[in-house]
C-alpha cells in the first residue's frame, strides 16, 4: 500500500492535478470509492379604494430571502458578464451559451460551470443557480459573494485563499470541497451536506460551524492547528471520518458515524480516546 493510499481522495498536490473522480478511484479502496461515487386573475379593486403601488414581480424561482438580497444590490447586466468573461479569455458568445438570463435580471447556468484557474475574483452578482457542477479551484483572489445560491451537483473550491465560508452557496446537492483554502472558520457551511465534505489542509483550530448532517465522509486531515473536535458532538456522518495528522488528542462522544474513524498510528492519544468511547477505528500505518 502506498503512503498516500488512505489520504483524502481530493487532496491536490502541486504535482498532481488529476480530476477528483480519478483521484477517488486511485486512492480509495474500491468499496469506499463506489460509495462516494453514488453519494454526487383577481377582480379589480373597488373604485372607492385607493390602489397601492406594488413592487416589481421577481422570478418565482427565488426565495423571499433571495429576492431581498437582489433588491439590495445592483445585478450585473450582460455587459458586466461579458467583461468578466473576457478577463479569462471567454467572449460574448460564451456568455450567451452559458448563462440563461431571467426576466428579473438574474441568471441560471443549466450545465456545469468550470472556472478552475481562471483568476476570477468573484462570481456574477445575480447568478442564482448552477444546475450541474461548480468548480472554482485554484483562484487565489476569489472571494465568496453569496452567488450562486444553489448548486445542483458538486461544488469544488480548493486551493484558494478564503479564510471564511461566509457567502458560499446556500444549497449544494453533492460533494463540497475546500481543501487547501486557508480556512480558519467554518461559519457559512450549510447545515446539511448531501455528499462528502472535504476540509483537509486548512488553518482550522476548531470546528465551530460544521455541518450537522453529512451524507458522505468528512475529511479533516492535515489541519495542523486543529486541537478541538468538540463541535462534532451530535453530528451525523454517513460514511467515514478522517482525522489523519491533526494535533487533537480527544474526540467527543455522541458522533453518529456509520463508517470508521481513520487515524494515523502516531496519534496514540486520539486512538486510545476514540476506542474508549466505542468508535470503530482504522489505524493508518504509513
Amino acid at each position: 500500500m502506498s503512503p498516500n493510499s488512505l489520504e483524502n481522495p481530493f487532496h491536490i498536490s502541486q504535482l498532481n492535478q488529476e480530476s477528483p473522480a480519478h483521484l477517488m478511484k486511485t486512492h480509495l479502496p474500491s468499496a469506499e470509492a463506489q460509495a462516494l461515487t453514488e453519494a454526487l386573475g383577481e377582480d379589480e379593486p373597488s373604485k372607492s379604494e385607493p390602489q397601492q403601488d406594488l413592487p416589481p414581480v421577481l422570478d418565482i424561482s427565488m426565495s423571499g430571502k433571495e429576492q431581498k438580497e437582489v433588491e439590495k444590490e445592483p445585478l450585473w447586466i450582460k455587459e458586466d458578464y461579458i467583461k468578466w468573461a473576457e478577463s479569462f479569455g471567454k467572449d460574448e458568445a460564451w456568455v450567451n451559451e452559458t448563462f440563461k438570463f431571467q426576466p428579473d435580471g438574474t441568471t441560471v447556468v443549466e450545465e456545469d460551470l468550470l472556472l478552475r484557474g481562471t483568476k476570477i475574483e468573484q462570481l456574477p452578482i445575480g447568478l442564482i443557480e448552477v444546475t450541474g457542477k461548480l468548480i472554482v479551484d485554484n483562484n487565489p483572489s476569489l472571494k465568496l459573494n453569496g452567488y450562486p445560491k444553489r448548486v445542483g451537483e458538486n461544488f469544488y473550491c480548493q486551493l484558494n485563499d478564503l479564510s471564511s465560508l461566509q457567502g458560499m452557496p446556500e444549497e449544494v446537492r453533492g460533494f463540497i470541497g475546500f481543501d487547501k483554502s486557508n480556512l480558519s472558520s467554518l461559519v457559512g457551511l450549510p447545515r446539511k451536506v448531501t455528499g462528502g465534505l472535504f476540509l483537509s489542509n486548512n488553518q482550522l483550530e476548531n470546528l465551530d460551524g460544521i455541518s450537522r448532517e453529512i451524507s458522505g465522509s468528512l475529511f479533516l486531515g492535515y489541519n495542523k492547528k486543529l486541537t478541538s473536535l468538540e463541535a462534532l458532538r451530535g453530528v451525523k456522518i454517513g460514511q467515514n471520518l478522517w482525522l489523519r495528522n491533526i494535533p487533537a488528542t480527544t474526540i467527543p462522544a455522541g458522533i453518529e458515524i456509520r463508517g470508521d474513524i481513520y487515524i494515523h498510528q502516531e496519534q496514540r492519544d486520539l486512538i486510545v480516546d476514540a476506542q474508549a468511547k466505542g468508535y470503530q477505528i482504522k489505524v493508518i500505518m504509513s
